[in-house]
């Protein structure tokens, strides 16, 4: 049928969109109007901008038009469903047009219709376990995975984008805020989004004002974890980590500086182990959270392996009298961890300074160096010049002047060079010397192998040196020096069985505790932090692997400075045949062991 409907809001149960035949709507919002539709019998999700793109001329550049788009949101939705239609938990995108106009009418996207509701109304009435959760978050997060693993970022995730089938997998919709690599940003400074969700380096760059020049904030896979980590604590609490009734300007204080409340002592329902990994994702340095997407699942599964304990059975609902109020111990735990955060906050910028010194500091000696060189090269040309005149003359005035040349030139020997062509006040050797550059490099190369800043050296082995204090004082409360050895899946992103080995690049290493004796205090799933170096080392004759850890990371959470060495107790483990140069084959599951000195 026709319809007299001109904006989407008009448009009401009957009339027709392209194919499909409006039968309800479900909602709308700033950037849109959701309406189930029908097919032939089929139910589907239209969502319509609810404004038409503006007139933008045709010499105007690609990205600029997409980025003038006001249906900009919906584009990005589309694009980002298009390219991930095989992923479980995204619905398919089943068509794209415009109405009424298919030029200048408002853009839609229509997908298959999900039959649930969104994710704070399903557990209002559901009152889920915690097992229950963890199942919803481990699906999510699978999601999430699956997005970044194709270099998408959501950049706007909360819980009103989970959908909820009574008896199914959860599904992610409204991905119109998605950065997918190619695409246009949306806007100037930060995407759209939810502002008491916004992670704290976020906050940092709206303070810093370089949005008002234009300027646009990266996005990261770190703040999509973090935003995970708002919908798990909503999950948990039936709040937020900070009020989003607060003024502006003390909720972006709250999310830069204030450790939230931990969820377990909200509401003592919630497993602690849950309440941990939360917490985790919610720190405010971007490096203090998971490392990725998979590795979050991982601390997931490991949590979820308490599921048949009487405490996850039970409905995780607030108490009565409302939140527990804050106890001693409490303060005393979130001041320690105030002081921990600030404390790896400084330590980063201290390093940071020394390293973008000491690229400053190479950076000229870099530049002294080619100069010096280009000088030398200068003096090279006008020496080389000078004797293919000579050559010229010699070759142009005959046999008779060859007697004179000779006599001249052994005259020449035999007398002190003078100083006043450059050339000779150089001096020959230092010319021979720079142009082959022989110290010039082994300087430059020391230089590089000790500070490793701006150089494409080889890996130099770390020194010996004693373990901080504070790991050593871990290990000895654990009682681990004592306990021998743990067996260690070596990276945790590498699949495989025991049998198999893996490939092994020199860098960051996540390595996870999967059996140990039986008097061993490190849990099952440890995951344990450190850095593999892989070239120029050797024992024995044969090239070997060298392997550190500094910090653990318990099931529970809980994580602490350590000191361990991968393979034997010097650390090190010979590569297997068919190695490459920056690719080792090593064992997939090597043992891991504490020491109080890096060898």
């Amino acid at each position: 049928m026709m319809t007299e409907a001109f904006h989407p809001d008009q448009l009401k149960p009957g009339d027709m969109v392209g194919p499909w035949q409006i039968v309800e709507s479900l909602g709308s919002g700033s950037f849109g109007h959701a309406f189930k539709a029908e097919l032939e019998g089929e139910f589907f999700t239209l969502k319509m901008a609810v404004r038409p793109p503006p007139e933008l001329s045709e010499a105007t550049p690609e990205k600029l038009r997409e980025e003038g788009q006001v249906d900009g949101r919906m584009r990005h939705e589309g694009a980002v469903l298009l390219a991930n239609t095989s992923v479980d938990g995204l619905p398919h995108l089943r068509g794209i047009g415009r109405w009424p106009h298919p030029k200048k009418g408002y853009l839609y996207i229509v997908t298959d219709f999900v039959p649930g509701e969104p994710f704070h109304d399903w557990r209002e009435h559901a009152r889920p376990t915690a097992a229950q959760l963890v199942d919803v978050f481990i699906a999510v997060v699978r999601v999430v995975a699956a997005l970044h693993a194709h270099g998408i970022l959501i950049r706007d995730f909360k819980s009103e984008h989970v959908i909820v089938p009574e008896g199914g997998r959860p599904t992610l919709v409204d991905l119109g805020s998605a950065w997918l690599p190619g695409g246009s940003t949306l806007t100037v400074g930060l995407a759209p989004g939810t502002p008491h969700a916004l992670p704290p380096e976020c906050v940092a760059f709206l303070r810093e004002g370089t949005w008002k020049e234009g300027a646009r904030f990266d996005a990261t896979v770190a703040g999509d974890l973090y935003q995970v980590g708002i919908f798990m604590y909503e999950a948990l609490t039936e709040g937020w980590p900070f009020d989003a009734r607060l003024p502006d300007k003390q909720l972006l204080t709250a999310i830069q500086t204030v450790v939230p409340r931990a969820p377990h002592r909200l509401n003592p329902a919630v497993p602690e182990s849950l309440s941990r990994i939360v917490l985790r994702l919610l720190e405010k340095r971007p490096e203090d959270r998971y490392e990725s997407a998979e590795v979050l699942l991982q601390a997931l599964w490991e949590a979820n392996k308490e599921r048949s304990t009487q405490t996850w059975k039970m409905p995780l609902a607030m108490p009565p009298e409302g939140p527990m109020p804050m106890t001693q111990g409490e303060e005393e735990e979130r001041r320690l961890h105030q002081q921990e955060t600030e404390r790896r906050a400084q330590e980063a910028q201290k390093q940071k300074a020394q390293e973008l010194s000491m690229a400053q500091t190479l950076e000229q000696f870099s530049t002294a160096v080619q100069q010096m060189e280009a000088d030398l090269r200068i003096q090279d040309e006008k020496a080389d010049r000078r004797k293919q005149r000579w050559r010229r003359i010699a070759l142009g005035t005959g046999s008779l002047l060859l007697l004179l040349l000779f006599w001249v030139a052994l005259q020449v020997w035999r007398t002190p060079v003078p100083p006043l062509p450059a050339a000779s006040a150089k001096g020959n050797s230092l010319v021979s010397t720079l142009s082959n550059s022989r110290p010039v490099r082994a300087t430059a190369a020391w230089l590089c192998a000790t500070f490793s800043v701006g150089c494409t050296a080889a890996q130099v082995r770390p020194l010996p040196e004693d373990c901080p204090a504070e790991a050593v004082r871990n290990m000895e409360e654990m009682d681990l020096f004592n306990r021998g050895g743990y067996s260690v899946i070596v990276d945790i992103n590498q699949p495989g069985e025991q049998p198999q080995e893996g490939t092994y690049r020199p860098g960051r290493i996540i390595s996870k505790v999967v059996k140990y004796p039986s008097r061993g205090p490190l849990p099952d799933g440890t995951l344990l932090y450190g850095q593999l170096w892989t070239e120029g080392l050797k024992k024995e004759g044969r090239e070997v692997v060298l392997g550190r850890y500094n910090e653990a990371l318990l099931p529970d959470g809980r994580r602490f400075l350590v000191c361990f060495v991968l393979g034997d107790q010097y650390g090190l483990t010979i590569k297997n045949e068919g190695s490459k140069p920056g690719e080792a084959l090593l064992p997939r599951e090597l043992s891991a062991l504490p020491v109080r000195y890096w060898p």
